[in-house]
């Protein structure tokens, strides 16, 4: 499983802090999405953060 976000969004510290508790092994992959071509928009249509991306090839995108 791949977390593409920054942490300095708090939604991507919750959704790691999640991983991490489940004992869910993850890739972090650091994007800015404020920064001029960054590469969240290949994860994200919105260009937000976080997002996941499964072993099966699915895309999970935004935090409630």
């Amino acid at each position: 499983m791949k977390l593409i976000g920054s942490y300095t969004s708090p939604f991507v510290r919750k959704i790691s802090v999640l991983l991490l508790e489940k004992g869910i092994t993850f890739e972090f992959i650091n994007e800015l999405p404020y920064e001029a071509n960054n590469g969240v928009a290949q994860y994200n249509p919105l260009g937000k953060v976080p997002a996941l991306v499964t072993e099966k090839g699915e895309y999970w995108f935004d935090s409630p």
